[in-house]
């Protein structure tokens, strides 16, 4: 194995800077698209973890004791919130109404078991050098921390996994609601969710002889950390190069050539096909009809279906399932804030308001509101002075070209 270690190891090195490049790509975006911001910060992660176990080799490490100090504590390991974070890009992805809100920010308290480690050895560290920790002290916080960090691959490894069930099967709704001209992110979506998922099962493999004692070492001398983190490395040029492209070019046309017409596309020429959509949208009332796709819409306004993908993505910044589906909330809102809803159900009345079923209508309610349809019917009973300011909120929001532009 040590023959082989130099080149594995350079393979890792190399994942390393690339990672850190392409998560500075990333988060540097002009478009600022919160999907690129978890992406940026998941391969961080990843790369992070890399360099941690490129620099537990590293033997210029030991000669100087700041820097040795330094990387010992700096938290470089940390994998729970890669789950969430997987999570919450495949949702601000294909949802563009999707921010982090106070309380997703429960799905990232977990990050307690990867930095508690580190805040003992930093403390350990400080007592020694200050003479408050004798050597004892800090050699028995080291063993701890060491066993510490094996058992807690298991949590991660467990978090993972749930974190990617959750976004496989949120992929899988997302896929039967799936309008016309959304497939291709959807695809990618999907390869990310496998990739991963292969990953995990690489990493089962692995953890399992390591977790136990009497193999552990074993496993050690034979093949190191490579069959995790040579995968991982490999993980970092595909996630980042394909991720970046694919938010370079949200759309993916097919012909480049189509890509820079839609692209140099006039902004008087976007404002006018903006007006002709919202127009045919408030007149004819398309979204009421369940079945309704981008390919339907374009005909109707006689404009290219990829032209029309490219304008809202554009220029109003949403994808076409949420402009039409804007729509159709604010409908169902309305109804429910003038009372004509009669004797309806809650389902029959998202029916009517073009929604295709129920489980579809409550989750983009959700999302689009943030409030569940019932929480929605019980506000509107409010006093004159709130219903009124519910009602404002229930309309759609002004989609002009002007206040769309970043």
């Amino acid at each position: 194995m040590s023959s082989w270690s130099g080149f594995l190891d350079t393979i890792v090195l190399l994942g390393i800077l690339q990672g850190f490049i392409l998560s500075a790509l990333l988060f540097s975006s002009r478009r600022k698209k919160p999907a690129n911001r978890f992406l940026a910060a998941l391969i961080m992660l990843i790369t992070l973890a890399c360099l941690n176990i490129y620099l537990l080799d590293a033997t210029w490490l030991d000669s100087n004791i700041v820097l040795h100090i330094l990387a010992g504590a700096l938290p470089l390991v940390v994998i729970m919130p890669i789950g969430p974070l997987i999570w919450c890009y495949v949702q601000a992805t294909t949802d563009p109404a999707f921010r982090l809100t106070r309380k997703r920010y429960r799905h990232f308290y977990s990050i307690v078991l990867d930095l508690f480690p580190y805040v003992l050895i930093l403390l350990a560290d400080i007592g020694s050098l200050t003479g408050l920790v004798s050597k004892g002290q800090r050699s028995w916080v080291s063993d701890f921390i060491d066993q510490w960090q094996v058992y807690a691959d298991i949590p991660r490894w467990l978090s993972l996994t749930a974190y990617l069930w959750l976004t496989r099967h949120y992929l899988q709704q997302q896929r039967a609601a799936q309008a016309a001209g959304q497939q291709q992110t959807t695809g990618w979506l999907r390869q990310f969710v496998t990739v991963f998922l292969v990953f995990q099962a690489i990493w089962f493999v692995y953890l399992v002889p390591y977790s136990i004692p009497a193999t552990r070492q074993a496993l050690l001398d034979a093949v190191d950390w490579y069959p995790v983190f040579i995968p991982l490395a490999v993980m970092i040029y595909w996630l980042g190069l394909k991720g970046y492209l694919v938010h370079y070019n949200p759309f993916e046309l097919n012909s480049s050539k189509t890509l820079a017409t839609v692209s140099a596309l006039p902004e008087t020429l976007a404002t006018l096909y903006i007006d002709q959509l919202q127009l045919i949208m408030e007149t004819q009332k398309l979204y009421l009809d369940p079945s309704l796709t981008v390919n339907t819409l374009a005909k109707q306004v006689d404009i290219p279906a990829k032209t029309v993908s490219a304008v809202l993505n554009q220029h109003l910044h949403k994808s076409f399932s949420v402009f039409v589906n804007e729509y159709r909330i604010a409908a169902f809102r309305e109804r429910i804030m003038q009372g004509d809803a009669g004797n309806l159900t809650i389902p029959g009345l998202a029916a009517e308001c073009g929604f295709s079923s129920a489980a579809t209508f409550q989750r983009i309610f959700k999302q689009l509101t943030g409030i569940t349809p019932s929480q929605f019917i019980q506000e509107s009973k409010l006093p004159e002075g709130d219903s009124a300011r519910t009602l404002k909120a229930a309309r759609p929001a002004d989609t002009s070209l002007k206040s769309g532009i970043e």
